[in-house]
């Protein structure tokens, strides 16, 4: 299933930007360091996020890409299970 999403904050910039949108797909294989992920965050929501690592266990290590970005530190590691979707094309609202 297909889902799009619009980007809310400056987190992700310069490559996803306040107001731009996203299509996610959860038909992904597996998820590889670099990939952007919309994940539903136990504390913080719905969020997008790069994958950094991967542990052994499938953990996710994610990160921002802006100093605006909520501190990978902050987030901590997530399960794949709260992963909504994989970011397959990003519409530019500029």
């Amino acid at each position: 299933m297909l889902h799009l999403i619009k980007v809310q904050g400056e987190s992700m910039a310069p490559f996803l930007n306040d107001g731009d949108f996203v299509f996610t797909s959860r038909w992904h294989k597996k998820l590889k360091i670099g990939h952007l992920v919309v994940v539903d965050h136990a504390l913080y929501g719905f969020i997008i996020k790069k994958v950094l690592h991967i542990a052994p266990d499938g953990q996710l290590w994610l990160g921002g890409e802006s100093n605006k970005s909520l501190q990978s530190e902050r987030i901590g590691w997530v399960s794949p299970r709260r992963v909504v979707g994989k970011v397959i094309h990003r519409i530019c609202a500029t």
